[in-house]
């Protein structure tokens, strides 16, 4: 992290994605070993989850960013929901939430809600242990030598109150279980309609203190139905996780070469045979809307 007074350095990197008007991104680069550099090089963060989101998300469409950093979602999110969408995001670490505020009023995203909290289980106080060379991998899991942070945690069906949601990107390094702890409410009242790009990342659940199998029954119990994400030769696909157990074991297997507690992918997940069927048709059509 930057030292108090210290000069920082923030670029406005340009973001091209297909099917997406070009926006910019502002970022702290002094301290950033991982999503700025890319950025840099190439212009789209995670290309097979920018497509699929590219894909099924639609004008008019209600969705929430869990983990915003500084916005790539948010900004792109805001241009596929449209004037008659909307999206709330939610970043707790104060220089992200800073960077996340300037960049959707640089990209005029007037759609978009930020609020400087973290999702979890309910209201209440937490530690926010924070990376020095990745701002987007500030955790709330205890993570030894480490500086911290205090911030606010609020659960999702507190936080949306009732209102209806079709899409929700879960990126926070370990927490997902607790945030889908929160939301029993908003999952029954949106079952047949709610999407869910969810990160999978297996080092960070266990130092969170959520093994595999309390993970997979936690899925199962909400009756997910979970697909690896593939974009391969410019061709984008879903791969059903059957059964669910063996295949997050799969995907722990892909990840284990990179030997970093970190090492994490993302998974698409629906809730229910109704869900399935309606973005499944959505994704073999490529429909926008």
């Amino acid at each position: 992290m930057s030292e108090p007074g210290a000069v920082r350095r923030i670029e406005l990197l340009q973001v091209r994605a297909p099917d997406v008007p070009p926006f910019v991104l502002a970022l702290e680069t002094q301290a950033d070993r991982s999503i700025a550099p890319h950025l840099r090089a190439n212009a789209v963060w995670e290309p097979a989850e920018t497509a699929l989101c590219q894909r099924l998300l639609r004008p008019g469409m209600h969705v929430v960013d869990a983990g915003a950093h500084a916005g790539y979602y948010s900004v792109m999110f805001s241009h596929l929901v449209g004037a008659t969408g909307s999206v709330l995001a939610f970043e707790p670490e104060p220089a992200n939430f800073r960077m996340l505020l300037a960049n959707l009023l640089l990209n005029d995203c007037g759609n978009v809600q930020a609020r400087p909290l973290a999702l979890a289980e309910g209201r209440g106080a937490a530690l926010l242990h924070l990376c020095d060379d990745n701002p987007g991998d500030h955790r709330l899991a205890p993570t030894p030598g480490r500086q911290r942070v205090a911030v606010e945690t609020v659960d999702l069906d507190a936080a949306l109150d009732g209102a209806p949601l079709d899409f929700i990107k879960l990126d926070t390094q370990g927490a997902e279980p607790r945030i889908l702890a929160g939301m029993a409410a908003t999952l029954s009242a949106n079952r047949d309609r709610l999407g869910c790009l969810l990160e999978f990342a297996p080092g960070l659940l266990e130092l969170a203190g959520v093994s595999l199998d309390r993970y997979a029954a936690q899925l199962a119990a909400l009756d997910a139905r979970v697909f690896a994400i593939c974009l391969r030769h410019h061709v984008l696909n879903l791969q059903r996780l059957v059964p669910l157990r063996a295949g997050l074991d799969m995907l722990v297997g892909r990840l284990a070469h990179l030997g970093e507690i970190d090492a994490s992918c993302d998974v698409f997940a629906v809730f229910g045979d109704v869900a399935e069927q309606a973005w499944l048709t959505r994704f073999r059509e490529g429909a926008l809307g």
